[in-house]
């Protein structure tokens, strides 16, 4: 169902999009998920651009290029100590990938094209305020570390395996310098194979399913994102430029995100741009993020989310929204942090804490509730609305 201008409604958008398989990265079932977004955009009066990026299909390709390369330079300890710096360079890559900041393993091959899509409606005026509204529509491989009874323990899991790589790095060191021998030995031989152990359990989902359908991961953001463009630009604010980012990759490492920010930050000023990301809407209460991170926190202590907290507290929200902190992963709104660049997180928690379903086979179009999809359409635009009146207050 379309409205009677021709823009698609959030049924639609789900419907369609869930009718694929999947949206896997760089997959044939990615570029038709591209094609129908591309089209909505259209539809909408945005100008289109797709933005092509390399990256890995999977995560499954980035823990092998991890663990295979720190298991090499734990198998070349005895052989020769210059193994010690392969050793590190693979643990400095894997803390810099499980704290989502940019790491040189997601550039390890075998890279393929995925494509971002960019619609825009542009300001008259050059120094107008900018709203960026993202989403990504890739879909995840089904995961059994994302089950019902391991997603609270997930951060856990990934700090335990953090630790313990560090501690294969002192290990060797130890050992090359023949101190601890044969114990630091056995110590080294255990760790390898836990790291054999976790690679396997990480992926075998994967292997075993394939990819989820990514009705509420990440569809539901899709369908948020575009309905929010499309009543901002109904409400005709003064001086705004509006954007609509839907990347993909997300579920690889954020890395769409990550190459979208790359090309355009520069341009973009701080007081004048404010970006809400929308992922994971199909189950729980809507949830506005206030920190994520794994061994590292990464806090949202910026206007957009002030904003919201604010929001919160109203009567038209104070009982559809929470606050609430993510440390299951994390969103394509990290590289706004990273940046400085102010974001809102918005996604939909259950009562745990938790997001049902999120990379598991039965996260169907069947399962969608679509009460918090329109809570965040409403709390996105009242929060720009607000931004919008502040500003013109100063």
């Amino acid at each position: 169902m379309r409205s009677s201008q021709g823009r698609p409604s959030v049924q639609t958008i789900l419907e369609e999009l869930t009718a694929l398989p999947h949206r896997g990265a760089a997959t044939a079932n990615e570029a038709k998920a591209a094609d129908l977004l591309q089209n909505y955009l259209t539809d909408m009066g945005a100008a289109v651009e797709k933005q092509a990026f390399e990256t890995p299909k999977t995560y499954a390709t980035i823990v092998y290029w991890l663990m295979g390369g720190l298991l090499t330079g734990l198998a070349l300890i005895p052989v020769t100590g210059v193994a010690i710096g392969l050793v590190w360079y693979f643990i400095w890559l894997g803390w810099l990938y499980f704290n989502w900041r940019y790491s040189f393993i997601t550039r390890f091959p075998v890279q393929h094209t995925a494509y971002n899509v960019i619609g825009r409606w542009p300001a008259v005026e050059s120094t107008a305020r900018k709203v960026i509204l993202m989403a990504h529509y890739d879909t995840a491989p089904v995961s059994l570390l994302y089950g019902p009874n391991q997603q609270g323990r997930f951060r856990l899991s990934l700090i335990v395996s953090l630790w313990l790589m560090l501690l294969a790095g002192a290990m060797v060191l130890l050992e090359v310098a023949g101190i601890g021998r044969p114990y630091i030995s056995y110590l080294r031989y255990g760790l390898m194979a836990y790291f054999v152990v976790q690679s396997i359990v990480g992926t075998a989902g994967y292997w075993l399913k394939g990819y989820s359908n990514g009705a509420s991961d990440n569809a539901t953001g899709v369908a948020a994102a575009l309905a929010t463009a499309d009543q901002l630009i109904q409400a005709n604010l003064p001086d705004m430029s509006i954007e609509v980012v839907l990347t993909s990759a997300e579920e690889v490492g954020m890395i769409g995100a990550y190459q979208y920010v790359e090309t355009h930050r520069k341009k973009w000023s701080r007081a004048q741009t404010l970006a809400i990301n929308f992922d994971t809407l199909g189950a729980g209460k809507l949830t506005v993020v206030e920190q994520t991170g794994t061994a590292e926190l990464i806090r949202y202590d910026n206007a957009p989310t002030r904003i919201a907290r604010q929001l919160l507290k109203t009567e038209a929200f104070r009982d559809r929204a929470q606050v609430g902190q993510w440390h299951t992963a994390d969103f394509d709104s990290v590289w706004f942090v990273r940046n400085k660049i102010p974001v809102l997180a918005l996604c939909a928690l259950d009562e745990k804490g938790q997001m049902p379903r999120i990379h598991q086979p039965d996260d169907t179009l069947i399962h969608v509730d679509p009460t918090p999809i329109y809570t965040a359409i409403d709390l996105a635009e009242a929060v720009v609305r607000k931004w919008v009146n502040d500003d013109e207050n100063v």
